[in-house]
């Protein structure tokens, strides 16, 4: 149990060196989601992207290849994400393409209606309030700018069992799409792919125009 409590931790604020192993483990189960993530957005080339939550920075290099004139924020809570990142992005960050922050979801030290594009991947189920990170997301964008949350199924990853410790927030699909549309987002529909690890729904939808 220790050592599920210990996964479980690190799942929810990566750190330290077991982070790092954390990230290398995760990373390949968890890349064919942003691959799909990235698909479902229709990135264009000079589009601004900001994404929640983005790990060791290989989804960051994934955005940039659709992006190939724009550029992409990063917001995350572990400084171990931070250092990663850093390295994996440091050529696309070095030519001001990338910008990293250290900070919460519900709190993104931007101004207003600033990207294109926003995006989340398998963060969903470790934050409390997601309801405050959708609005984050949607103060942020720009009017008619695209947000995509995506995530496993809920009953699949029940199955993972460090999920069962505490700090997760197995939220229903149902309340996730209700925060979103709360959160303002229009033109919302959720996908859902179960060619991915443990399956995955994502949830789109669009600012208005007349905000």
């Amino acid at each position: 149990m220790k050592l599920l409590n210990l996964i479980g931790k690190q799942m929810q604020y990566p750190k330290g060196f077991l982070g790092k192993v954390l990230f290398a483990w995760m990373t390949p189960k968890t890349i064919a989601h942003a691959r799909w993530t990235a698909d479902l957005l229709e990135i264009q080339s000079e589009d601004k992207i900001i994404e929640i939550g983005f790990g060791n920075g290989a989804n960051i290099k994934l955005l940039l290849q659709e992006a190939i004139r724009g550029s992409v924020t990063g917001v995350e809570i572990s400084k171990t994400a931070i250092e990663m990142a850093s390295k994996k992005n440091a050529k696309a960050i070095s030519e001001g393409r990338v910008k990293l922050h250290l900070a919460q979801g519900n709190a993104i030290p931007t101004e207003n209606e600033v990207f294109d594009k926003a995006c989340s991947v398998a963060t969903a189920y470790v934050i409390e309030d997601p309801g405050a990170v959708f609005q984050e997301m949607f103060r942020v964008l720009k009017p008619k700018g695209r947000a995509a949350i995506t995530f496993p199924v809920r009953e699949n990853f029940m199955r993972f069992k460090p999920v069962a410790t505490e700090g997760f927030y197995l939220h229903e699909l149902s309340d996730l799409e209700a925060a979103f549309h709360n959160a303002g987002f229009v033109n919302c529909r959720t996908e859902r792919n179960d060619r991915v690890k443990f399956g995955a729904h994502c949830i789109l939808g669009e600012k208005p125009t007349n905000n």
